[in-house]
C-alpha cells in the first residue's frame, strides 16, 4: 500500500438489508463508481439477496457482520450478552444499548466469534466468496468487537478488515457534532488495533459519519485529500430518500447518494487525479 498509485474502493455497505437498497447498489455499481459492497450477514431474505447480487458478477462483496437490529443466525437463546431479552429472539435494537452492555462488561465475546462465524458461513452457503468483512453500525470499533472480527478473518482466510479511519480535518472543528462522532470512532479504531494481530486491516477509510449524507460536494473533496496508497469510500446508495435504517433516529438519504455516486463531476475528478477504482480484493 506504499506505493504512488491512488487506489480506491467504493464500498456500498448494507446490502440485502432492503429490496430499495440492494438495488439501488447494484445501480450504483453499473451506472457509477462502487466497485464493492457488504452483505449484511444477518439479512432477512437471502435467496432474493443472492439473486440481485447475481446481477453485478464484477462487484466485490465482503460480509456486514452485524450485532443490531434484526435476528442473529444463531438460535437466539444461546446468544443471551447480544439479544433483547424479551423472547423475541431479536439483536438489540440501538448500537447504544450495546455499547452500553460492553462498558458493563455485559458483552460474551465468544458469543460474537460465534455469530460471526454463523454469519460468515451463511454468506458462503450463497455463493460469496468474502474478500472483506466490516460490522454494522461500525462495531467493529471496540476493541472486543475488532479482536472478533480480526480472529474470525484469520479462521475463514479473509484477507481485509476495515479498521483504518480518516485524518482529523478542519471541517471536524467547523461541525462539531461530526467532530465528536468522528474522534470518538477514531479513538477507538486506535485502541481496538493495538490489541489486534498483524493481519493487514485494509484501506483508509472515508465517510464514517457520512452514512446517508454522503453527497457530491463532500465526495469531490474526499477525492482531493486522498494520498498515494489504499482508500475506501463507504457509502450507502439507494432507490429512494429517508430510508429508515435504525431506531436512533436516523434517516438515510439513499437517492441523495446514489446520484452523486453516479455524477459525471465525480467520475471526472476521479479521471484528472489518476485515481485507480478497485475492489478490495484488488489491493493485494
Amino acid at each position: 500500500m506504499s506505493d504512488a498509485r491512488i487506489r480506491l474502493v467504493v464500498n456500498a455497505d448494507d446490502f440485502g438489508m432492503t429490496a430499495e437498497i440492494s438495488r439501488g447498489i447494484v445501480r450504483a455499481h453499473r451506472e457509477g463508481i462502487v466497485t464493492s459492497t457488504s452483505l449484511l450477514g444477518n439479512c432477512a431474505d437471502l435467496d432474493a439477496t443472492r439473486a440481485l447480487l447475481a446481477q453485478a458478477p464484477e462487484l466485490g462483496v465482503g460480509v456486514h457482520l452485524a450485532l443490531i437490529g434484526g435476528r442473529p443466525v444463531l438460535d437466539a437463546r444461546t446468544l443471551p450478552s447480544l439479544t433483547d431479552g424479551t423472547g423475541a429472539g431479536t439483536f438489540l435494537a440501538r448500537s447504544s444499548d450495546f455499547v452500553a452492555r460492553w462498558m458493563k462488561n455485559q458483552i460474551d465475546a465468544r458469543e460474537v466469534e460465534r455469530e460471526f462465524d454463523a454469519q460468515i458461513e451463511r454468506a458462503r452457503s450463497a455463493g460469496v466468496a468474502p474478500d472483506h468483512l466490516d460490522t454494522h453500525h461500525h462495531l467493529g470499533f471496540l476493541p472486543a468487537i475488532g479482536q472478533a472480527m480480526e480472529a474470525a478473518a484469520r479462521r475463514h482466510g479473509i484477507p481485509g478488515i476495515r479498521t483504518l479511519f480518516e485524518k482529523p480535518t478542519l471541517s471536524w472543528v467547523a461541525d462539531p457534532a461530526r467532530g465528536l462522532e468522528a474522534g470518538l470512532l477514531t479513538g477507538l479504531g486506535w485502541l481496538s488495533r493495538r490489541r489486534m494481530g498483524m493481519l493487514r486491516h485494509g484501506p483508509q477509510s472515508w465517510g464514517f459519519v457520512e452514512s446517508g449524507r454522503l453527497d457530491e460536494v463532500r465526495i469531490l473533496e474526499i477525492i482531493g485529500r486522498l494520498a498515494p496508497g489504499a482508500h475506501e469510500l463507504i457509502c450507502h446508495p439507494a432507490e429512494s430518500d429517508l430510508v429508515a435504517r435504525d431506531a436512533g433516529g436516523r434517516t438515510y438519504h439513499g437517492a441523495e447518494e446514489l446520484a452523486a455516486l453516479c455524477s459525471d463531476r465525480v467520475r471526472g475528478a476521479l479521471t484528472r487525479r489518476g485515481i485507480n477504482l478497485c475492489r478490495w480484493k484488488d489491493l493485494w
